[in-house]
């Protein structure tokens, strides 16, 4: 009876003893161009086929549209979720042709919760966003944000505050998108105290323009605990007639809350059990 009550217990604690383990994440930031590509085509399956070959859990778009006459009037984001067959949710930031223009974040995993965070406009020129998105990677909450910012050096770094004010300090944080900005500006620094860059030197030198990549302007940034497995700038014929920006692609791992760590009762229990046997019930 004793050992039928230990491998019981055995059986309950495997889940509590797995929760230290990290989870691998794959996440990609894309600025799509309203699916139009350098051949001046809209096609949103041309997309999909470049993102499908990078096996993502996550995307990251930007310049999405919905319901614009230039697009077909077509919600993209459902589209390109369709197609995908993934989870997706659209942060509008400009209304204009009676439609919408933002930044859609695309999930395998489940969506927790997502809003939107309009950014500081001083020159009252396009407006930008930052999307928000909890995503629940087994079992570990998320939080992602998915932005786009502005042209000027002065609009970027109060974007920047701006995010940095909203940002989660109890869970690990990515910031993904189009900053407009390279390393060494005000608002990717300003970010890269908190946040580290996941991109290496291997991974290719810029993200625009798409026949010769010089400047890295498409970023995934990372809470300095999320470990980097790989880093890619996808630079190849499919992505460079997609789209103006070429895909980034980051392999990430992220540990579990160490609070999760701590809290391990089925454990210690079967412990106790092992160095404690009962006596064996004889009646």
């Amino acid at each position: 009876m004793v050992w039928q009550r230990v491998w019981m217990l055995i059986l309950l604690a495997l889940p509590m003893i797995s929760v230290g383990e990290e989870a691998t994440l794959r996440i990609v930031s894309y600025n799509i161009r309203h699916a139009r590509g350098m051949d001046d085509v809209v096609d949103p399956e041309r997309i999909a086929a470049v993102v499908r070959g990078l096996r993502p859990d996550v995307v990251c778009l930007q310049e999405v549209d919905k319901d614009q006459p230039r697009s077909g009037h077509i919600d993209l984001t459902q589209v390109l979720a369709d197609l995908l067959e993934m989870e997706g949710v659209f942060g509008p930031n400009y209304y204009f042709n009676d439609g919408e223009y933002g930044n859609a974040t695309l999930s395998r995993y489940p969506i927790l919760e997502h809003d939107n965070l309009a950014l500081p406009n001083p020159d009252n020129v396009e407006p930008r966003g930052a999307l928000r998105t909890v995503i629940e990677v087994e079992g570990i909450p998320v939080e992602i944000w998915n932005t786009h910012w502005g042209l000027r050096p002065h609009e970027r770094a109060e974007q920047s505050s701006a995010m940095l004010e909203r940002m989660a300090d109890d869970k690990s944080v990515l910031v993904v998108g189009d900053l407009n900005e390279q390393v060494g500006a005000t608002g990717v620094d300003a970010l890269l105290g908190p946040l580290r860059d996941t991109w290496n030197p291997e991974a290719g030198i810029g993200t625009v323009p798409v026949g010769t990549p010089r400047r890295r302007i498409d970023y995934i940034l990372a809470s300095p605990q999320i470990g980097v497995l790989e880093h890619r700038i996808i630079h190849d014929e499919a992505t460079m007639i997609a789209s103006d920006h070429l895909p980034v692609l980051a392999v990430l791992t992220i540990p579990r809350p160490s609070a999760e760590k701590d809290d391990d009762p089925a454990g210690r229990a079967l412990f106790e059990v092992q160095e404690n046997p009962e006596s064996p019930d004889e009646s």
